[in-house]
């Protein structure tokens, strides 16, 4: 009996360690850095290999890695969105190459902070530890705004992947810790909570969170107001809100998944939801051609022209998507988030193959804009949504990763899950996401490794 309970806790045990293998394989970069075309082999099935494999190449390239945060290069800007593109990516395989690649990125964007002793005074009068995103020979050298939460977000994203991972923590990370951060990958991921925490301490709870209410404004100070850039304490615009709510999100769910602090958790949300109710509450009722409930916005409370599609409506309905992703958290309705599917289906979209500048419908001769990957993500509510977004950015993908990583986020999410029926639609849906940060990952090992030993226990229990 003994020698079977024995042969039994192996077998078991030895299936945990094959899932630990498959999660945790690390060592050098097995795809090389490579110009070659990014690519979308079929709209519909599973991501595929090469698909995979033309991602990571293109974004192993050297010369991605950024040198400056001035002009919100690592905010909004093809850096920082490569690490968002690169974390979606490791959603949907848990590859650690890219795992790796993003702290390559965070590596950097941290060591781009203001140093305390010897960098830029700011608007403040201090050395405070944010991001420089203007020249320093200028009259906005000492602004620091919602971009840095952006970059903290960013940094912080890679933190909860290092953490959601646990089977890599007293593991090496494959750099040899240039920048001394931490020489495993919990170590790392720790360094960047903590260092993000500092930053928004030190500073933007400080100067944008108003005390009564958790808004976000710009600070209440006639040294912000110097600046000339936005006046001081009004309201923050609605994309700027979502740049800073990245931050918040990423650093509440690293500190979740750390579990030492609880009320710190707990007032990132609520900025969050602040933030979110604050945005909804003005967005404006509107019928689509076809009757269909949908809204048009503004870029912030005190402007009067339709938000513009581009980067600004960009992250308004990906601070929305996110905090939808969260509602286990957050209080989102599933009827706004249709509303917000309708504008993009029946409003942005003109003619199937081109779509309007403003969220209104409106086209401006003289405006440029893009659907980033990001807007894909509301096929969640109308599927053929996803098919218009592939098809207009057909050319981006080829060398975006802020196109291709989303698109391949919701790619995968098409083919695994059916349960969830939208509105207006005959499509195959997707369904709403139930992890903490709502997305499609495998079962990783240390789970498989507390249902092994649940069997054995039960098998124990019977035995004897």
């Amino acid at each position: 009996m003994n020698c079977i309970v024995i042969l039994l806790f192996f077998i078991l045990n030895g299936s945990y360690h094959n899932a630990y293998a498959q999660t945790c394989l690390s060592g050098t970069s097995s795809i090389s850095p490579s110009n070659k075309s990014m690519s979308i082999v079929s709209l519909d099935g599973p991501v595929t290999q090469n698909e995979i494999d033309l991602f990571i190449g293109f974004l192993e390239q050297p010369n991605r890695i950024p040198t400056t945060a001035l002009d919100n290069e690592i905010a909004d800007k093809q850096p920082g969105q490569d690490v968002e593109a690169l974390g979606l990516v490791y959603e949907v395989t848990q590859n650690p190459q890219i795992l790796d690649r993003m702290i390559t990125y965070s590596d950097t964007f941290l060591s781009l902070r203001n140093d305390p002793v010897n960098g830029r005074i700011m608007w403040t009068g201090k050395r405070e530890l944010v991001w420089c995103t203007k020249p320093d020979n200028g009259t906005l050298s000492g602004y620091a705004g919602s971009e840095g939460l952006d970059t903290a977000g960013h940094i912080a994203y890679t933190a909860y992947h290092i953490l959601k991972t646990p089977c890599l923590w007293d593991v090496n990370v494959t750099d040899n810790d240039p920048h001394k951060y931490g020489a495993t990958y919990k170590e790392r991921a720790l360094t960047y909570v903590t260092e993000m925490d500092k930053t928004i301490d030190t500073y933007y709870l400080k100067y944008f969170i108003r005390e009564n209410d958790s808004k976000i404004y710009n600070p209440n100070s006639s040294a912000w107001n110097k600046l000339g850039e936005m006046s001081a304490n009004a309201p923050m615009p609605w994309n700027r809100q979502q740049m800073m709510t990245n931050g918040f999100l990423r650093m509440a769910e690293c500190h979740e998944i750390i579990g030492d602090d609880a009320s710190r958790v707990n007032k990132y949300f609520n900025i969050i939801q602040v933030s979110i109710d604050w945005m909804v509450k003005n967005f404006i009722q509107v019928k689509t051609k076809n009757g269909l409930d949908a809204y048009n916005w503004t870029y912030s409370t005190v402007s009067n022209s339709s938000e513009a599609i581009g980067i600004h409506s960009l992250y308004d309905i990906w601070g929305m998507y996110r905090a939808w992703q969260r509602k286990d958290k957050l209080n989102v309705s599933i009827d706004v988030m249709i509303k917000l599917a309708n504008t993009m289906m029946y409003i942005i979209n003109i003619d199937n193959k081109t779509f309007a500048t403003r969220v209104d419908g409106t086209y401006d001769n003289t405006s440029t804009a893009s659907l980033y990957g990001p807007w894909a993500f509301y096929a969640e509510f109308i599927p053929d949504w996803y098919k218009f977004v592939v098809n207009v950015n057909v050319n981006r993908t080829k060398t975006g990763p802020q196109y291709m990583g989303a698109l391949l986020w919701v790619k995968n999410s098409r083919m695994v899950n059916s349960t969830y029926t939208p509105v207006n639609s005959t499509y195959t849906p997707i369904s709403p996401h139930t992890s903490t940060s709502s997305h499609i990952q495998a079962l990783p090992g240390y789970e498989i490794c507390k249902l092994s030993f649940l069997v054995l226990g039960i098998i124990l229990s019977y035995l004897y």
